[in-house]
């Protein structure tokens, strides 16, 4: 009798405005433990999930596996950087359902959001992270992000070239 593998099937997908209200419980579920850095209350994250699709609606990309949404990624395409003065991809928000985390999901998600990216031109991804999700942190480490300075008391900023010389 063999080791059995758990299948753990997923598609990348562009969003559509009308799952924005499914997502709060994946945006819930992604920061349960991390509140200090999300939007609490369901009509704020409402609020800002319709903010991060309206930035950029084809850079909004969600995972889903049997008909559940299980994560999301918002990369808006044409963000600029005043500290660097330069446009960049801004990774407002990368989240996975806790139950999806360590199974590919937000590597997924990362890879078609610099994909997206790429296809728009930008030289550099960004984003902001909580300095105390070390977790985040290193795994965009890991992804080729290098930390490049602090923000707002409570965040790093982690910026990757998307082209190589």
């Amino acid at each position: 009798m063999g080791l059995q593998k758990a299948v753990t099937d997923f598609v990348i997908r562009p969003a559509r405005r009308k799952e924005l209200e499914r997502l709060i419980s994946v945006y819930q579920s992604g920061y349960e433990g991390l509140e200090e850095y999300a939007e609490r209350g369901e009509e704020d994250i409402r609020d800002y999930l319709e903010w991060l699709f309206d930035g950029d609606p084809n850079g909004f990309f969600v995972a889903e596996a049997n008909g559940e949404l299980v994560g999301f990624v918002s990369v808006h395409a044409d963000w600029w950087d005043r500290r660097y003065q330069r446009r960049t991809a801004e990774i407002h928000e990368l989240v996975v359902r806790k139950d999806w985390q360590s199974k590919g999901v937000g590597r997924a998600l990362m890879m078609a959001a610099l994909d997206y990216a790429r296809a728009q031109g930008c030289e550099y991804a960004s984003l902001w992270v909580g300095e105390g999700n070390e977790k985040a942190r290193a795994w965009y480490r890991r992804l080729g992000f290098e930390e490049v300075g602090k923000g707002w008391g409570i965040w790093v900023r982690m910026v990757k070239p998307l082209i190589t010389p």
